[in-house]
């Protein structure tokens, strides 16, 4: 019976057949194999501050990420390059994200739409155990809202791969950019970036339909 890869339920889990076509066969498949090993004992020792979201979050995506960054890292590749390609891979995940916001690009209901998801999303998706979120505005024009703590930052820092984050917060950009006109979804900064916060703003534009 073949071997599943921890990767396989995950966001990366495409991540061989991109390592191969990036650094060849060889190389590729070193690395991949480097970042099976990290991922496995990091897998065993999740510790998920009580709540299955956090588990989900630091499974499927933190540890993903963070072993591939690790993995290459080992294997030669300087930062910024693993940095890129892990940005890279993830961005290649929220890609069904992106076209689904991009259907909603001229609705005239798209604000209220992603208003309600927004609100659910926050509620359920991104719990107090690992977020602290401030509410600015919540209206019918616009949803604003700052991180000030952040899982991500903290497990990676954890691991000495904070620089990994920005990598993870492109991911907003790439996945809501595509909501516009219809939806504006507007940052400033993120923690990665200042140390302060990551500022989240969805505000209500222009729509044809």
């Amino acid at each position: 019976m073949k071997r599943s890869s921890p990767f396989a339920k995950t966001r990366l889990s495409d991540l061989s057949k991109s390592l191969t076509m990036a650094y060849g066969n060889d190389k590729g498949g070193t690395i991949f194999a480097a970042a099976e090993r990290i991922l496995t004992v990091e897998l065993a020792g999740v510790n998920d501050r009580g709540n299955k979201m956090i588990g989900k979050h630091i499974r499927s995506n933190i540890l993903p990420g963070y072993a591939c960054y690790r993995a290459m890292l080992d294997g030669g590749i300087s930062s910024s390059e693993t940095v890129e390609f892990v940005k890279t891979e993830l961005c290649r995940s929220t890609e069904r994200m992106a076209r689904l916001c991009k259907l909603l690009n001229s609705k005239k209901y798209a604000y209220g739409l992603v208003r309600f998801l927004v609100n659910v999303f926050l509620n359920y998706g991104y719990p107090n155990q690992g977020w602290t979120m401030v509410m600015l505005e919540n209206n019918k024009e616009r949803i604003r809202f700052d991180m000030t703590s952040c899982l991500y930052c903290e497990e990676l820092q954890k691991r000495d791969a904070f620089e990994l984050c920005s990598a993870y917060c492109y991911t907003d950009v790439a996945s809501y950019t595509p909501l516009a006109p219809a939806v504006r979804f507007l940052r400033e900064g993120t923690l990665a970036q200042t140390g302060v916060k990551c500022d989240f703003c969805f505000e209500k534009g222009t729509a044809t339909k």
